[in-house]
C-alpha cells in the first residue's frame, strides 16, 4: 500500500507511510523479544490423582511481568491415551500489563495408571501478527503426570477355575476332624459362634453344626490352606487405547478376582513388578484390595524384562493375569515356562493365542472362560 501511494498519489506521503511500517515493524520484534523472556507459561492441574471417567480441570497460567502488554500467546497441549481432550488443543489468549491470565482446558480419563499431560509447544505472536515466536518451558512443567486410579467392578467373578484346578485343590475344602482341646463354646478344638447372613460359607464347621443343630462358624483361625498365589504380568505398553483397555481388563479383573475369593473367606498373595522392582501385596481385607489399587493408580510399565519374583521360583504354581498382546507375549511365555501347571488368565481384547493347556480368557463384563 505505502508503495501504491508514492508511485500513483504522493510520493512524500508514501514514504513517510512506508517508514512508519518499517519502525512499526522494528518496534514491534523488538518489544516481542524483550517479551519472550518476561511471559512465563505454567501449566496447572486441580486434582492429585483422579478416578477413570472422572475431567482433569487443567489450567495454563500466563504471567506477564513487564509493563507492555503481550499480544496473542497460542499454547499447544497434549496428553498420553489415558486421556481424551475435551475441546481444542490449541489454547489462544493475552495477558496484559504486569497479570496473570489463565487459559482452561479439560482432559477426561479413560484408562488407570499415570497419565501425562503435555505442553507440546508455546508461540508468542508480535503485535503486527507476523512472526512467531516460541516461548521455552522448563522440563519440569512441560510433561506433568496424574495417577488415575482403577475401578473396582462391583460383579462378582467365579473362582470355580481356582477351586477346580487339581493344582489348587487343598486341605481348605476338608474338615477337620482333631478335636482335642476344649474350647469356651464346649466344641473341640475351635472357637465358635453362630452363623449370620454374611459370613463365608468356608468358615461354617458343617461337622460341628450338624451335632448343635445350629450353623457355627470358625472364629480362631483362617480357612486352612486358603491362600492363593497371584502374578500380575503387566509388560510394557504403547501408548495406545487398545494396549491400555487390555490392561485395565486385566487389572481391574484382578481386583474384582481377589475380593470375590475374599467373599469365599479365601486370602490371596498378589506379586507385581513396579519401578523395576517386584513387589509382593497381601489380601487379608477389602482394605488390602484398595490399597492395591492405589499401587495400580501410578502404574506406568518401565520395561520387558524376563526376571520373575524370587521367592517365586520354588515352583509354586499361580494364577498370572497377563496383559500381554497377541503380537508381543514373551513375558506370558515366560511366566508358564517356569511354572508350567500355573493358570493364565489374559484379556479379551489381546486376542493372546494358546499358550498354556489351562490358559483363561476374561471378558470386559469380567466373566471368566476356558480358551
Amino acid at each position: 500500500m505505502a508503495v501504491f501511494v508514492t508511485l500513483i498519489i504522493d510520493g512524500t506521503i508514501g514514504m513517510v507511510l512506508t517508514y512508519a511500517l518499517v519502525i512499526a515493524l522494528v518496534l514491534s520484534l523488538i518489544m516481542t523479544l524483550l517479551l519472550i523472556k518476561a511471559v512465563k507459561v505454567k501449566p496447572v492441574m486441580a486434582s492429585r490423582a483422579i478416578s477413570k471417567g472422572d475431567k482433569l480441570e487443567c489450567e495454563i497460567w500466563l504471567e506477564n511481568k513487564m509493563i507492555l502488554p503481550a499480544s496473542l500467546i497460542e499454547v499447544e497441549i497434549d496428553a498420553s491415551a489415558h486421556f481424551s481432550v475435551d475441546g481444542e488443543k490449541k489454547l489462544i489468549g493475552s495477558v496484559s500489563s504486569r497479570s496473570v491470565n489463565t487459559l482452561n482446558y479439560q482432559l477426561i480419563a479413560k484408562h488407570s495408571g499415570l497419565g501425562h499431560v503435555r505442553i507440546q509447544s508455546v508461540n508468542l505472536t508480535d503485535y503486527l501478527g507476523i512472526f512467531s515466536f516460541k516461548i521455552k518451558i522448563p522440563e519440569t512443567d512441560s510433561d506433568l503426570t496424574v495417577p488415575i486410579y482403577p475401578d473396582i467392578p462391583l460383579a462378582s467373578v467365579q473362582t470355580n477355575m481356582i477351586k477346580n484346578s487339581s493344582q489348587f485343590l487343598s486341605s481348605d475344602d476338608e474338615e477337620e476332624s482333631d478335636e482335642t482341646s476344649l474350647t469356651p463354646t464346649g466344641l473341640a478344638g475351635y472357637d465358635h459362634r453362630e452363623y449370620v447372613v454374611g459370613d463365608p460359607i468356608k468358615r461354617i464347621n458343617w461337622k460341628a453344626s450338624s451335632k448343635r443343630d445350629i450353623l457355627l462358624v470358625r472364629l480362631d483361625e483362617r480357612i486352612k490352606g486358603s491362600g492363593r498365589t497371584f502374578l500380575l504380568d503387566l509388560p510394557y505398553t504403547l501408548d495406545n487405547d487398545l494396549e491400555l483397555t487390555v490392561r485395565d481388563n486385566v487389572i481391574e479383573g484382578t481386583l474384582a478376582l481377589l475380593n470375590s475369593l475374599l467373599a469365599e473367606g479365601r486370602e490371596a498373595t498378589v506379586y507385581y513388578k513396579k519401578q523395576n522392582m517386584w513387589i509382593s501385596a497381601v489380601i487379608h481385607t477389602t482394605a488390602d484390595v484398595y490399597m492395591l489399587q492405589e499401587e495400580m493408580s501410578d502404574f506406568e510399565a518401565e520395561d520387558s524384562s524376563m526376571d520373575l519374583p524370587p521367592k517365586l521360583l520354588s515352583g509354586k504354581s499361580l494364577i498370572c493375569l497377563s496383559s500381554a498382546m497377541d503380537y508381543s507375549y514373551m513375558s506370558a511365555e515366560n511366566v508358564i515356562s517356569h511354572f508350567p501347571d500355573s493358570i493364565l488368565i489374559t484379556s479379551y481384547a489381546a486376542t493372546l493365542p494358546i499358550i498354556s493347556q489351562n490358559q483363561w480368557v476374561i471378558s470386559d463384563d469380567f466373566d471368566i472362560n476356558k480358551v
